[in-house]
């Protein structure tokens, strides 16, 4: 058998020579057909295609430079509260400069309502999941700008990104596999993720647990004919996938005592996976951001009650979702991106 210290330095050396072969060979390659295709009268490439391009070299090299830095401190052999420091910090200067090669690159900018929510102590962040830009939701707009660190429950398939491989398992953070076939110990992973914050740490977790998409949505509905329950679940939340309870409710249910902030947007889907990203659609878009935050004393302690509040908030994210998706929301200013 296999154990997991050997599959953790087979994937890394995959994942990581991978990255480190793309990033020399084919990044150099991108640049020069972008170069060449600008001196051609016949062949211009389109100018979404060249951003998503762009984006492309431009998150190879992040890839590369947050291997480094990260090897670099692994080798320095900090004292583990310096060690957990140093990796944040790695985290979130790369997550801040990937953020930025998406402005850069697709020139998107944000309209933000309820920034009044982001002040205050650490919070269990609770965010739509639309596509990979919006993964950083949760440190973009509350921990960058807050200075909060933040504990993510993320999906076991990206740990075949090497900077979230390796920062994500030096920090703390769960890496959760969504096939069920392990779900109680991913459940218990959760709470204990959750219930070891301490007062100045945050807890991000995309309820959902998979980006939406029209195309799982319909198969849900499929699934629906023979469930009622969920079928009034994807009638009741046209925009939304519905929420999985078990990681959800292990996070509520052991939470501290922090706060909850909910982060609803619409602007992101363009974005949904590295086939939209390469043809640069969401060029020039416009992202909406709404965030609320419900304080800690009115948050249910009782199983059932904490169930019928979570449902609730999800009605309050499908109302946010639709009222930015339609321009219903309160007038909003242009507003700088958020870091």
């Amino acid at each position: 058998m296999v154990t997991r210290m050997a599959r953790r330095f087979l994937r890394r050396g995959l994942s990581v020579s991978f990255i480190v072969v793309a990033r020399f060979v084919v990044a150099p390659l991108i640049h020069l057909g972008i170069f060449l295709a600008r001196l051609s009268t016949a062949g211009r490439l389109p100018a979404a295609r060249v951003a998503g391009l762009r984006f492309i070299a431009g998150y190879l090299a992040l890839e590369v430079w947050g291997i480094w830095r990260l090897t670099l401190a692994w080798l320095q052999r900090q004292q583990p509260a310096d060690a957990i420091a140093v990796n944040r910090a790695i985290q979130y200067a790369w997550a801040g400069a990937l953020h930025d090669l998406f402005v850069d690159c697709f020139h998107v900018h944000f309209l933000v309502t309820g920034r009044e929510a982001l002040n205050g102590p650490a919070c269990l962040v609770l965010a739509r999941h639309v596509s990979l830009a919006d993964s950083l939701s949760p440190l973009v707009f509350y921990g960058i700008p807050a200075n909060v660190p933040i504990r993510y429950v993320l999906k076991r398939e990206l740990l075949w990104s090497p900077c979230l491989d390796i920062a994500g398992n030096r920090l703390p953070n769960v890496f959760v596999d969504r096939s069920g076939q392990d779900s109680a110990n991913a459940v218990r992973a959760v709470a204990s993720l959750t219930a070891g914050s301490t007062p100045t740490e945050g807890v991000a977790i995309f309820p959902e647990g998979t980006r939406f998409t029209d195309a799982k949505r319909q198969r849900l509905q499929t699934k629906a004919g023979t469930q009622p329950e969920l079928a009034a679940q994807l009638a009741r939340w046209p925009d939304l996938l519905p929420p999985r309870l078990g990681g959800t409710l292990a996070m509520l249910e052991a939470n501290p005592g922090h706060d909850l902030l909910f982060i609803a947007h619409s602007g992101y889907e363009g974005a949904a996976d590295i086939g939209a990203l390469m043809t640069g659609h969401w060029t020039g878009a416009t992202i909406r951001v709404h965030c609320w935050r419900i304080p800690y004393p009115e948050i249910p302690r009782d199983g059932d009650a904490l169930r019928d509040f979570l449902f609730g908030q999800w009605d309050a994210m499908q109302h946010h979702v639709r009222a930015l998706r339609t321009a219903e929301s309160l007038p909003v200013a242009p507003q700088p991106e958020p870091l």
